[in-house]
Order: C-alpha cells, then sequence, then structure tokens
C-alpha cells in the first residue's frame, strides 16, 4: 500500500488524462480520487495509470529529464510549455512541435536563426532550427547525407516547418546569391498546386514530398531537389462542401490580371463544376481583400462569409500573375 497517497495520471474521457491520488489498490485496478473533485472515486486499469511528477506546472525541455517518463507526464509537460509559448520540447534528438496557429513574435527571426548557427542540441532551448543544424553539422563531420523526417497529423504544422528548415540552412549555409532564394521559393509553387483547403487546415499538402539540399565540397548550398508522389488526384474532380480543390485555381480566379482573364476564360470560382460543389471562399487579408474584384468573388463572399488567410494568401500569390489593384 506504499502507492496509496501519491500524485498519478489516471484516464479522462476528455482530456486524455486528470491528475489524482490512489485511494485503493485491486488486484488489476486502481481506485482513484480526482484533485479536482473531492470525494469522488473512479475505478481506473493499473496499465492506464501513470506516476505524475511532484510539480505538475513545472516544465523542462527534454522530456527525457523527466522524473517520470511517460505518456501522461510528456503530454503535461508539452501541454504546459505550450501554454507558455514554448512550442518546441525535445525527446532526446527528437523535436516535438505544436502547432500555436498564430506568429510567436522572434521566433523565427534573423537573431533566432544567427543564435542556433554551431550550437549543440540542448545548448539552447528546442528549436527546430537546432534540428537543422545539427544536422548540417553531421553531414560536415561524417561526411554523410543527413535526413531530417518531419511527421504528424494535418495541420501539425509539417509544412512551415520543413519551410522553415530549408531557410534557416539557405540563410545560415548558403552562397548568398540567388540560388538560396530560389530554394526557398520553390515551396509557394508546389503548394499552388499541391496544397487545399480541407476541414482541418486551410493549407492542407494533398501529397508527399522529398526535398533535397546540395552542397558542394565546402559544404555551402549549391542548389535543391523536390520528388513529389502521391498527389491526390481525385480532388481535382471533387471535393465536399467544406473544402476546396487546389489553391492554384482560387488563385488564378483572383489575382489574374484582365487579359489573362479573357484568355482563359477566368470567372467567379462559382462558376466553375470543378470548384462550385465544395468552397468557393478566397484566403484573403482585409487588405488583399479589397484587390479582388467584385465579380471575381462567390455569392457567399459578397454576404461577408470569408475565409481569412492563414499562412497564404489566394490575391497576393497567384503564381505569375500581377495581382489585380482596385
Amino acid at each position: 500500500m506504499e502507492d496509496e497517497g501519491k500524485p498519478v495520471w489516471a484516464p479522462h474521457p476528455a482530456d486524455g488524462f486528470q491528475l489524482g491520488m490512489i485511494v485503493d489498490i485491486g488486484a488489476d485496478t486502481l481506485s482513484i480520487e480526482p484533485l479536482n473533485q473531492r470525494g469522488k472515486t473512479f475505478l481506473a486499469p493499473m496499465s492506464q495509470v501513470f506516476p505524475a511528477e511532484e510539480d505538475v506546472n513545472k516544465h523542462v525541455e527534454d522530456n527525457c529529464t523527466l522524473m517520470y517518463l511517460n505518456e501522461a507526464t510528456l503530454l503535461n509537460n508539452v501541454s504546459v510549455r505550450y501554454n507558455k509559448d514554448h512550442i518546441y520540447t525535445y525527446v532526446a534528438n527528437i523535436l516535438i512541435a505544436v502547432n500555436p496557429y498564430y506568429d510567436i513574435p522572434k521566433l523565427y527571426g534573423p537573431d533566432a536563426i544567427k543564435s542556433y548557427k554551431g550550437k549543440s542540441l540542448g545548448t539552447l532551448p528546442p528549436h527546430v532550427f537546432a534540428i537543422a543544424d545539427k544536422a548540417y553539422r553531421d553531414m560536415k563531420v561524417l561526411k554523410m547525407s543527413q535526413s531530417i523526417i518531419v511527421s504528424g497529423e494535418s495541420g501539425a504544422g509539417k509544412t512551415e516547418n520543413t519551410k522553415f528548415v530549408l531557410r534557416y540552412l539557405t540563410t545560415t549555409y548558403g552562397t548568398g546569391q540567388d540560388i538560396d532564394e530560389r530554394i526557398v521559393e520553390a515551396n509557394p509553387l508546389l503548394e499552388a498546386f499541391g496544397n487545399a483547403k480541407t476541414v482541418r487546415n486551410n493549407n492542407s499538402s494533398r501529397f508527399g514530398k522529398f526535398v533535397e539540399i546540395h552542397f558542394n565540397e565546402k559544404n555551402v548550398v549549391v542548389g535543391g531537389f523536390v520528388s513529389h508522389y502521391l498527389l491526390e488526384k481525385s480532388r481535382i474532380c471533387m471535393q465536399s462542401n467544406d473544402e476546396r480543390n487546389y489553391h492554384i485555381f482560387y488563385r488564378l480566379c483572383a489575382g489574374a490580371s484582365e487579359d489573362i482573364k479573357k484568355k482563359l476564360h477566368l470567372d467567379s470560382p462559382d462558376s466553375f463544376r470543378y470548384l462550385n460543389r465544395g468552397c468557393t471562399r478566397y484566403f484573403a487579408s482585409k487588405d488583399a481583400d479589397k484587390q479582388i474584384m467584385q465579380n471575381r468573388k462567390s455569392p457567399e463572399e459578397k454576404f461577408g462569409v470569408k475565409c481569412l488567410a492563414q499562412g497564404h494568401n489566394d490575391i497576393l500569390t497567384a503564381v505569375g500573375f500581377e495581382p489585380v489593384t482596385s
């Protein structure tokens, strides 16, 4: 009975885990009293109850330094850090990133890029720049190609973090010439033809990609290559009510010049069968929305229903076309 009275993490149907105390130990179950519901108890399987840290509000940069490392303590540590705008957390040399869905000031600025150059993991707070620099230094020392795997569910931030890796490597170890910017600017082009609005994510990548950054014998960026595969082709023909086709179609409708518009017979997205069975609203900030002519907008937008831009903008990123001015 020595475990009785100790704080533990027990299953919770909505939050995943809740903090409680062990009040009784059975053969296969534990009787738990939630700390926020004194006097009430519930039974939980022993295999789903985990020991908690003494101070659950304290956070660490590396989950491996927790006294008790388990599913519950890891999630709690990441949650506490997230609420303090620390969206990155290590598990040894693995980086956990939680999408904040808003811009955190100075997190990716020039000063942050400079500070991580040549620094070992753990020297500075967890960051995607640290992972990029570690891969570069390992390539340089071991003289072997290195890979960074970016994985997660839709909306987790895979696309954005990949951009940050590319930006860091080209800025820190690039030539300072046009090739650096061309590598980074290839992403908007790929996104235009391969990204779309889904129910969960306004800029969801609907294809897989393998990005290569090429270095010369002096370990300086000299080029890149992107392999893309498994494009979701069915989206071109059909989308659900709250989803869109690929961004390029809406960007053409929103941002093409009048000459291109007439040549390609462009109009509002509602005019096209491959677009009008899904969401036909544009992504635009308030300022950009003013640049889109009324006859190019869907009826939903004319009645005030708009999609706020999140990470991209249909009117300002219409590939190859000048934005229309009002």
